[in-house]
């Protein structure tokens, strides 16, 4: 099958014919061909378009093509169609309904992009008839005028097939929430900010210390490497204490994807090659039978892939992160266009994690704008960018702040929503787990656009107010902390996930030229590393409480009250699973402020799993990080491991100028992508 996920053929075919018809592409096809009469071609080829405009308006009934439930055409099925034959047929269709071979009458004979001009405009109402510019040929003056006007509107929204010719297309998230676009002496401003720091050191002894700190890392993560190799090649996970392969993301292999860029970075050649011939064999139209989490296949799949070719130029990886990307594609076909949670690749059907229900939450739904901006990009297809942009619209659409009402403060979402209406349901916003990462690809996927998608701009502007008004609060320790809340009240809950934030805020600081805002992160980032270093393992927690500064601690246990006079925090959930987002943050800062304590802090991190967490099969869970290996292990390595924990470790030690963050932007699973690749606003 031809599958043209998510695209409207009948508005692309439309948005091909007004193209062609405008004559640029014809006019220099003249010339390269060497026709000397240019201008027969024009004509000729305004009427090859204005049948493909014809065969668009009647393609689902003439053809019988499947729709969705807005009577858009969906794709091809059926036996395999070569792209040359559908060019040909199309064309030849095109070619008749024009009826090309009488200039100056046909054009006003059949439905094209242009039937109200041709039913008000004849040949004796225009200059009383055609215009004779080579002897024998005659030239109707309106297709003239078409050629000449269509050149002037370059603010026109076209929309071509990838298949037919390169894609334009004005990208969805350029106009701002309040009509604002971004004019170029704005973004040459933005592009002027610094992110990473200029003043590393130069002390050689140092240097010396870091490298070796680098290789320490290094060797860590080919010890994890080696066992999953050994023993779990191509699964998704291995078990380091078991040494059983696992299948918990579908059998394509999370762990081999992931870590593809964490390989190359660290120059491990032969391990990436290895690894690149193993992904080549991977068939995403086939998995094992288990509906796919669309969210992680996105961030880690998809994600990885992208990396992996940036960062290597094979376009195998493209190739298969667009094959996966397309099947994906159609979790987005619903009412709304909010995709589903969870998409079977077999059946074609979607469905919730918790079974048949439509519920979502924010960060699933809303964390796809930076991989498919990208993808969109490197295809030349708009389809992934605006799949990605129709959530905004959607929430934007649906959800008006109300006091009393799930949704209350601006720029503050809660955390589930209904893919069938748009509207948000339940849960008290918050930045940890299902909220994350939309807050984070706001900030990030403006960033990568060149700073042209102002929406997400405004967005994360409007979002930071808010968060800095209901979800910061101080505790009786005084550090500032990440809670849950809205303007009816805060939670004192917090988990390792949101730790991800100031690394993200610091990031947001030095794109924006804040120092104010940069000052909230640091803040955020000593309450966040404090929760690894007070502990003996030099390991923090999944989840933990705080007591906001005045409270009383009467609701608290006893042995809460006593980890609040010792730690600050007590430990809700005291299971490490080797989670990236401290050791992110604190990268970040490192490469921001190019203050060596920060290395210094991973390097503790780095001796606290090594110490606590290395077994035979690479690096084990720790169910209490109170007292370390003694208290038990768990069997759990997932494959973020190696995409996020090893690459930040690796990189706070490597010289600064690998992976620069003046240079790439980090993915929520840690993938690098490239800000220098180009974006004029299409596709």
């Amino acid at each position: 099958r031809w599958r043209q996920s998510t695209s409207l053929l009948g508005q692309e075919l439309d948005s091909l014919a007004d193209f062609c018809s405008f004559g640029l592409a014809p006019a220099v096809l003249g010339f390269a061909c060497g026709f000397q009469k240019m201008l027969d071609l024009i004509v000729l080829t305004y009427f090859v378009c204005c049948g493909l405009a014809r065969l668009a308006r009647f393609n689902a009934t003439v053809a019988s093509l499947p729709t969705d439930q807005h009577g858009k055409v969906k794709y091809f099925e059926g036996t395999p169609i070569p792209t040359t034959l559908v060019i040909v047929g199309v064309l030849a269709y095109g070619v008749y309904c024009g009826k090309f071979w009488r200039f100056a009458n046909p054009m006003f004979q059949h439905e094209g992009p242009f039937a109200s001009f041709s039913q008000a405009f004849t040949p004796e109402y225009v200059w009383g008839g055609e215009i004779s510019i080579f002897p024998g040929y005659e030239l109707h003056p309106l297709v003239l005028m078409y050629g000449v006007s269509g050149t002037l509107m370059i603010s026109r929204r076209l929309r071509i097939p990838k298949l037919l010719c390169a894609a334009k297309h004005i990208a969805d998230g350029i106009e701002g929430i309040k009509g604002h676009i971004p004019r170029q002496r704005e973004i040459s401003r933005y592009m002027q900010h610094q992110v990473q720091a200029n003043n590393f050191t130069s002390n050689k002894a140092l240097q010396s210390i870091r490298a070796q700190r680098a290789e320490d890392v290094r060797k860590g993560f080919q010890h994890a490497w080696r066992a999953y190799k050994k023993y779990a090649f191509g699964a998704d996970e291995i078990n380091p204490l078991t040494l059983e392969p696992l299948t918990t993301r579908n059998g394509w292999g999370a762990t081999l994807v992931d870590a593809l860029d964490t390989i190359h970075i660290m120059g491990l050649h032969d391990e990436f090659e290895e690894a690149a011939e193993k992904v080549r064999q991977i068939d995403f139209e086939k998995n094992d039978g288990a509906p796919s989490k669309v969210f992680e296949t996105n961030i880690r799949y998809i994600g990885g892939l992208i990396s992996a070719f940036e960062l290597s130029g094979n376009r195998m990886f493209l190739k298969q992160a667009t094959s996966l990307a397309d099947i994906m594609l159609e979790a987005f076909d619903t009412s709304t266009g909010i995709p589903w949670q969870m998409w079977n690749v077999q059946t074609g059907t979607g469905s919730s994690e918790a079974g048949p229900s439509t519920l979502n939450n924010l960060a699933e739904v809303g964390s796809y704008q930076l991989e498919f901006f990208r993808l969109s990009q490197l295809t030349h297809d708009p389809s992934y960018h605006k799949a990605a942009q129709r959530v905004f619209d959607v929430i934007l659409d649906n959800n008006e702040p109300h006091k009393g009402t799930p949704y209350s403060v601006p720029g503050l979402y809660p955390v589930f929503l209904d893919i069938k209406t748009g509207k948000f349901i339940s849960g008290k916003p918050n930045l940890g787990g299902g909220s994350d990462s939309f807050y984070e690809y706001l900030i990030k996927t403006w960033a990568l656009s060149g700073f042209r998608l102002q929406r997400n701009l405004d967005l994360w502007l409007e979002s930071l107010r808010s968060i800095k008004k209901y979800i910061l609060s101080r505790g009786s320790d005084q550090r500032l902390y990440m809670a849950v809340g809205d303007d009816e009240g805060l939670d004192p809950i917090s988990d390792t996930f949101t730790c991800f934030f100031p690394g993200t805020l610091a990031l947001a600081s030095r794109l924006l030229n804040d120092n104010e805002t940069l000052g909230i992160a640091h803040d955020l980032l000593m309450t966040s590393y404090n929760t690894f270093s007070s502990m003996p393992t030099h390991i923090g927690p999944e989840n933990f409480g705080f007591l906001s500064e005045g409270d009383s601690d009467s609701d608290l246990s006893k042995s809460q009250r006593a980890e609040i006079k010792k730690y600050g925090f007590y430990l809700d959930h005291p299971y490490y699973l080797m989670r990236p987002e401290v050791i992110e943050s604190v990268f970040y800062f490192y490469r921001i402020t190019g203050d060596e304590r920060y290395a210094d802090w991973i390097w503790q991190i780095w001796q606290g799993i090594k110490d606590n967490c290395a077994v035979d099969g690479g690096y084990a869970g720790l169910r209490d990080v109170r007292i370390g290996r003694r208290g038990g292990l768990i069997g759990k390595q997932e494959s973020f491991v190696f995409s996020e924990t090893f690459k930040y470790m690796y990189l706070a030690f490597a010289t600064p100028d690998v992976i620069s963050l003046d240079d790439y932007i980090f993915s929520t699973e840690g993938h690098p992508f490239k800000r220098s690749t180009s974006f004029n606003g299409t596709f």
